[in-house]
């Protein structure tokens, strides 16, 4: 009776050690596995964002005397320090999705904050900045991508079509995650040259990366560990701006929403800028944060 007892026991205990063998072997496929990750916008849903930025700068002008004579008789003596803050709120609402699979798509920005000063002194900004809301109508097509339709209540000509869609393009290229499945210390990187319309002559060239690194998962969501890298060329008239740089950031991601909660960054920038009449040579230090609330 005791052998039939000790035999039972053994025979236990190997059923526990095999299903404990049977979910390891689970949770190691799950981790091999990994997520697939996608930023897409979903009907039915209202997306606000609030975006605020501060750049702190350093910078030395040379070369027009008359100009720096200016600036010395107003109280901004070399080197020249800066300071700037911009606070951006705005929200996405989409609609219901109909038989073709898009939905619409309203949006409505305003700049909530804008203070700049030099040297401690306060640089005045049009009150106008912040009081006008920029609104924007258009629908969310059938590959996910936002097609901009009108503009403060007026449709769009092709032109300022073209100067939206790449905004948007600008916009919607903010993460684009690979195709394959990501566990915790996969990395992927995400940039390319990207041209910014300033005006009916002049574009800005601008090349730019991001190394982004899956830290962890939990509680539906993702963090992963931000390192981007940054170069900017603009060429307007006879002046020429270079601006290049990199820094750290994190970025959380909802794993139910298919969409960034947060991201937060500090960027170091060398800056220059030649002209026939004056050169700046100087350093910024940039850091940002956003955060999306979504329901």
């Amino acid at each position: 009776k005791a052998d039939i007892l000790q035999g039972r026991k053994i025979l236990e205990m190997k059923k526990i050690y095999l299903l404990a063998l049977m979910c390891l072997g689970i949770t190691q496929l799950k981790a091999q596995d990994g997520v697939v990750f996608k930023v897409k916008y979903l009907p039915n849903h209202n997306y606000q964002t609030a975006v605020n930025i501060s750049i702190k700068a350093n910078a030395t002008l040379s070369g027009d005397s008359a100009l720096i004579a200016k600036l010395n008789s107003q109280g901004i003596t070399q080197p020249i320090n800066a300071t700037v803050s911009l606070g951006l709120n705005g929200s996405m609402k989409t609609g219901a999705q109909g038989a073709d699979n898009t939905f619409p798509l309203d949006m409505d920005y305003k700049v909530t904050n804008m203070d700049v000063k030099a040297n401690d002194k306060q640089i005045p900004i049009p009150p106008k900045i912040s009081e006008k809301d920029f609104k924007v109508m258009g629908h969310i097509t059938q590959d996910g991508q936002i097609k901009i339709d009108s503009a403060e209540g007026k449709k769009m000509n092709d032109s300022t079509e073209k100067k939206m869609k790449q905004m948007m393009d600008m916009v919607q290229k903010q993460v684009k995650f690979p195709d394959k499945a990501l566990k915790p210390g996969d990395t992927f990187t995400q940039g390319a040259p990207i041209n910014i319309p300033m005006s009916a002559n002049n574009n800005a060239q601008v090349t730019g990366s991001v190394v982004y690194k899956l830290v962890s998962i939990s509680g539906g969501k993702a963090y992963f560990d931000m390192v981007p890298t940054f170069s900017m060329d603009l060429k307007i008239k006879n002046t020429t701006v270079n601006v290049t740089g990199t820094g750290t950031g994190k970025m959380v991601y909802s794993v139910k929403d298919s969409f960034p909660l947060s991201k937060e960054g500090t960027f170091n920038m060398k800056i220059k800028v030649n002209s026939p009449k004056f050169n700046v040579e100087g350093t910024a230090v940039v850091t940002s944060d956003y955060t999306c609330t979504i329901n």
